[in-house]
């Protein structure tokens, strides 16, 4: 699998905080209900995405084995200020990444990882505990073998 180290600019973003093991049926289960919840809040608001949907995967906890999931949309600046509840604003991760092109089913992303991990160890580096999906094509309008999705991993 190919991959190429990017500069990632950081851009304002809405989102959802979502806790999840790493089972790949819960981590479905809880994408589905945080992107219902952050869409939903989308369209009452009236904010038109700046770009696709993304997750940030962050703070794995070794003694749950949870980790919390950052699920959003990149917006205008102004569009911040209507975050409310538990709908946050922030922004999207940014700085060197390494990023791999993830071509079919979410649930063979974990290949994609493993791919990532291993070519991190092998040039001498320690695997970071962000990474973060930027989801390219809609899954209710693509076929699952042809959905595109850009994973990062954060690289100093």
């Amino acid at each position: 699998m190919p991959f190429e180290t990017v500069k990632i600019d950081p851009r304002p973003m809405l989102y959802v905080t979502r806790s999840a093991g790493m089972a790949p049926d819960e981590i479905s289960g809880v994408m589905g209900e945080a992107f219902g919840a952050i869409g939903g809040f989308i369209g009452r608001a009236g904010v038109t995405p700046a770009g696709p949907p993304l997750a940030v995967y962050r703070d794995w906890d070794e003694g749950t084995g949870r980790m919390q999931i950052d699920v959003g949309f990149p917006v205008d600046e102004a569009d911040t200020d209507k975050a409310e509840g538990e709908v946050k604003s922030g922004e999207t991760p940014s700085g060197n990444a390494l990023r791999a092109v993830h071509r079919g089913p979410y649930m063979t992303l974990r290949e994609t990882y493993g791919d990532m991990q291993a070519h991190i160890k092998k040039v001498g580096m320690t695997v970071p505990a962000l990474a973060w999906e930027v989801y390219i094509t809609d899954p209710d309008k693509t076929p699952e073998h042809e959905l595109l999705t850009e994973v990062y991993m954060p690289m100093p």
